[in-house]
């Protein structure tokens, strides 16, 4: 079984390490927007617009660097995540189906072996995955062109209103730079809140790198682990599986936790180990291949093998009112983290600006808040504070090779299990 916390500590660590890029990105733009001090001459907006698009071929090369540096090592991070979580999901599941097919209750597979390299749908998602998230680096390199023009354009037309509506000259306009500089704080600030895109779906939503990372390492490390479940499951002639459960669940997911389902479509009674009636459902009746539905895009249950007169049916506490409301809760929490990381990179971005000393002390208040915002909000509802998940990642990079299997399992642990695989007939 692959548990919600393992995929969720992976896929946080591969989206610490886009939005750190993303992050880079943002901060490495402001730049080239510094504010003014008082008594500087600028040139007229079309003078300004030309200067800047000038620059446009040094952005674009130290965009490159910074995604390039940034993502060294994301496929073979990628591929470990994905192995992990096949020797995590068939960790708990293998002594069952053994034990029945010694039992003589199943029958021993005629391929003895998974093997993650050799697995069809493990190149399958893998690859999948990797060509989306090669994906990802082109459109944030076009995103971050797209903002820096769309900046430079908007902070020029404002000066052009500017010098409009005080019918003066460009070179005294701005000799009271109260006016560029507000230009530039409001444009700057406008290109920062909409961010870089890192992804474009089909309904024409714009995601954020790390965003659309982690969905994409949590759906294909989810589909990988069930994909190898599912076939070791059914190489012993079984096709019956538990759906997890767990508080917050979604609208779609809900109503199947617990239930015992056949890939088959074999709807019947069984019994578990205790001899217990256990009714059997279609996996066809359930949400299964929806997007917001069982197994789909960022769910977080995972199916547990069940083997008739071998496993036990776990009574699982169904809540609705409670689940929705724990369901609610969650996402709040969510906004209120993003508020606070974004207040923190927008502190970054003025330092990067040379701001004032006053606008840096404003900004920290703003800091400040979103961190209040968060204390009040779990004591109010009795929710942990997850501060991992407040922090900007900006020097975030990838673990060096094989730190995910590391992490996860300590040396000894390791090794037995890999030993455990090994004598199994799984290398």
């Amino acid at each position: 079984m692959l548990k919600p916390a393992f995929v969720a500590n992976m896929s946080e660590a591969m989206a610490d390490v886009y939005g750190a890029v993303t992050d880079r990105i943002l901060i490495n733009l402001a730049k080239y927007f510094p504010f003014l001090k008082a008594g500087v001459e600028l040139p007229g907006s079309f003078d300004y617009q030309a200067r800047m698009l000038a620059q446009m071929g040094q952005i674009n090369k130290e965009t490159i660097d910074i995604i390039m540096s940034g993502l060294e090592g994301a496929d073979q991070a990628l591929r470990q995540a994905l192995e992990a979580s096949i020797i995590h999901a068939l960790e708990a599941e293998e002594p069952k189906l053994r034990k029945a097919a010694e039992k003589g209750i199943l029958q021993p597979p005629s391929v003895p072996e998974v093997v993650p390299g050799q697995m069809q749908a493990f190149q399958a998602y893998y690859r999948q995955s990797a060509d989306k998230l090669n994906l990802v680096n082109t459109v944030m390199l076009e995103s971050t062109q797209a903002a820096y023009t769309a900046t430079v354009s908007d902070i020029a037309n404002k000066i052009a209103r500017t010098q409009t509506i005080l019918n003066v000259g460009a070179g005294e306009v701005v000799t009271g730079v109260t006016a560029y500089n507000q230009a530039v704080r409001e444009s700057v600030k406008n290109m920062v809140q909409n961010g870089i895109t890192g992804f474009v779906d089909h309904g024409g939503h714009h995601w954020s790198p790390e965003a659309y990372a982690a969905m994409d390492i949590r759906t294909t490390m989810n589909n990988v682990a069930r994909a190898a479940t599912w076939e070791r499951n059914e190489g012993y002639g079984n096709d019956l599986y538990q759906v997890s459960w767990h508080n917050g669940a979604r609208p779609l997911c809900y109503p199947w936790q617990g239930k015992v389902i056949s890939r088959s479509d074999m709807v019947r009674e069984v019994e578990d180990l205790d001899g217990n009636t256990v009714h059997v459902y279609a996996q066809s009746e359930t949400s299964y291949g929806e997007a917001a539905g069982l197994f789909g895009i960022n769910c977080g249950h995972y199916p547990m093998v069940f083997v008739p007169g071998i496993s036990t049916l776990y009574d699982v506490p169904q809540d609705e009112e409670e689940n929705a409301k724990d369901y609610e809760e969650s996402q709040q929490q969510r906004a209120l983290e993003r508020k606070l990381r974004y207040e923190k990179r927008d502190l970054e971005v003025l330092k990067a600006q040379g701001a004032s000393e006053d606008l840096l002390k404003a900004q920290q208040a703003k800091v400040k808040k979103a961190s209040h915002d968060i204390d009040d909000f779990c004591d109010e509802t009795g929710r942990t504070r997850r501060r991992d998940r407040e922090a900007t990642p900006i020097n975030a990079k990838f673990p060096p090779k094989n730190s995910y299997i590391t992490a996860l399992f300590p040396t000894e642990q390791r090794d037995k299990i890999r030993d455990w695989f090994k004598k199994g007939g799984i290398t």
